[in-house]
């Protein structure tokens, strides 16, 4: 998983999976930019202060002209852009008779048109480079339908996610660009884990539902995006790799 002087972005790298997937690929030789809405400064500053090379930057994904701005910038600065994890998203719960329109506008404005912004941006850098790596995160709630959670705007966003990558990746691939898709379980980061802590009924369904029993860890997911960042997956373009301990053979 060499990334030595790779320039990766990672939107929504502020906490949670991006924040591992941040450190993951500056443990791995590669210069991080973190965008997100808001922590992006203070996660770069501790990367910074294990001597990492490692940038913060405001960022509202659904934004496109700011996504365009950012990663001109980063061309500019570094000279390349080598490697893009789209990572920003958020969950609504929502039964879907309750769902307003402003829900799920909001929910695919962040997590389908941001990576789609995202990914754009990159990726007129790296197919004029003939050269690069996308990863865009789905979830396990993009090919199955979850319990016991009800979230029908984020499962949709997460499945039309991982098809961009089919996509996409498939139209780049003789660019030299390849553009994969990743699908972490349930993950133990602050977030879920709070869910969790508060209401140990729905903890005790997922870790029924998981075949491991256990939660993954954040940095599981990260070592797995950072090798699909490097060369060692040259082979593999326009795939959906699922993390999730299994959940989704169910």
């Amino acid at each position: 998983m060499n990334l030595k002087e790779k320039v990766i972005v990672v939107t929504g790298g502020a906490r949670g999976i991006g924040e591992a997937v941040a450190a993951v690929v500056c443990a791995n030789g590669g210069k991080v930019v973190i965008a997100d809405l808001k922590g992006a400064d203070e996660t770069a500053a501790r990367l910074r202060a294990e001597n990492y090379a490692a940038e913060g930057f405001q960022l509202d994904v659904t934004d496109s002209a700011a996504i365009d701005a950012l990663i001109d910038g980063v061309v500019a600065r570094y000279g390349r852009i080598d490697g893009l994890v789209a990572n920003a998203a958020f969950a609504n719960s929502n039964p879907m008779l309750d769902h307003s329109d402003a829900e799920w506008r909001s929910v695919m404005a962040v997590n389908l048109d941001g990576v789609f912004y995202s990914v754009r941006a990159a990726g007129r850098h790296m197919v004029n480079a003939k050269s690069g790596s996308v990863v865009v995160i789905s979830s396990i709630a993009g090919v199955k339908a979850v319990r016991p959670e009800v979230h029908a705007a984020y499962d949709v966003s997460k499945a039309a996610v991982a098809h961009l990558a089919r996509v996409v990746g498939v139209e780049w691939a003789k660019s030299g660009v390849r553009v994969n898709a990743v699908g972490p379980g349930y993950t133990g980061t602050e977030m879920l884990t709070a869910v969790g802590i508060t209401n140990p009924e729905i903890m005790a369904t997922w870790l029924e539902d998981i075949p491991t029993g256990r939660l993954l860890q954040p940095v599981q997911i990260a070592n797995v995006v950072a090798f699909l960042l490097s060369d060692a997956s040259s082979a593999i373009n326009a795939q959906l790799i699922m993390a999730d301990s299994g959940y989704s053979s169910f």
